[in-house]
């Protein structure tokens, strides 16, 4: 059975991130690293917090005020697969008070760390950007980089555009269509298959599938060309005027609920949702 990849939609706008305006990674700074931290901050705390957002399948973490033995670190780590991470980050080294008077500092030094970590079987730690030797390897690096400053964009402008397609998607697709859908006849009659506490069946190349009650939801997979695997977007009815959406980027993975600003996956998820919508019920609901 061959598999769909979402749809492709119009282009989202960017500000102040892009991949043709990116600077490489050698050229990261300290001051650049914690403006970027900053402007993709959600939260006004300035304890320790992490927020995830979601570049394609893979995830994109950003880190604030970390704390361990080495210091404070803020920046971001994101997660190519299960393959590799690359990590980017500002790091205020912890020095007792009486070391930094005898080397006559008044603040503890802060640099900046670009870093690779490879996952699964080879596994390593954290081997700096600048001493890879694989030219290939690093090429494939600043590439990443590159996407990454396109998803900050994106980010960035939902961000102070007031989130248009976070305001969106809550339009679009309220509780009471996802509790009347979840009926919906084309599930009557049909052998139906399970996945976790939902069930359903392929239908135009996506799993279409569905869980009923109180907390009614929609599921719609596909298969991922990148990590040739199944993700999924999960649309639930949370209260009767709230609902969530949540992406699993793999099928043995966790639902994980998408931010205001995970711009391409908002859009994705709705226009996967609006070619559905017919096949399950021909009138369509708007609350």
């Amino acid at each position: 059975m061959s598999l769909a990849t979402p749809p492709t939609s119009s282009v989202l706008k960017k500000s102040y991130y892009s991949a043709d305006q990116s600077l490489s990674l050698g050229q990261l700074d300290v001051e650049k690293i914690e403006q970027i931290a900053r402007d993709l901050d959600i939260s006004a705390s300035d304890k320790e917090h992490y927020v995830t957002g979601w570049m394609g399948q893979n995830s994109v973490v950003l880190v604030r005020n970390y704390q361990d033995k080495r210091g404070a670190s803020n920046g971001l780590v994101m997660s190519r697969g299960q393959r590799y991470k690359l990590s980017v980050q500002a790091i205020k080294f912890r020095i007792p008070k009486f070391l930094l008077w005898m080397t006559l500092r008044r603040r503890p030094r802060t640099m900046s760390v670009v870093g690779y970590t490879r996952l699964g079987a080879q596994a390593t730690g954290l081997q700096q950007f600048h001493t890879l030797a694989d030219k290939s390897l690093k090429q494939q690096l600043e590439n990443d980089w590159r996407e990454l400053n396109d998803y900050l964009g994106m980010a960035c402008w939902q961000m102070e555009n007031n989130q248009p397609m976070w305001r969106s998607v809550q339009r679009e697709i309220s509780p009471q269509a996802l509790w009347y859908l979840a009926d919906s006849d084309l599930f009557s009659g049909k052998k139906l298959q399970k996945d976790g506490d939902f069930e359903g069946m392929w239908t135009k190349d996506r799993f279409l599938g569905r869980r009923t009650g109180e907390h009614a939801a929609l599921l719609i997979s596909w298969r991922d060309e990148e990590n040739d695997d199944i993700a999924s977007y999960l649309y639930e009815r949370v209260t009767a005027t709230q609902i969530r959406l949540s992406l699993r980027p793999r099928k043995e993975d966790k639902f994980y609920p998408l931010n205001p600003f995970d711009a391409e996956h908002l859009q994705q998820a709705l226009s996967m949702f609006k070619q559905v919508e017919p096949e399950l019920c021909h009138n369509k609901i708007r609350a």
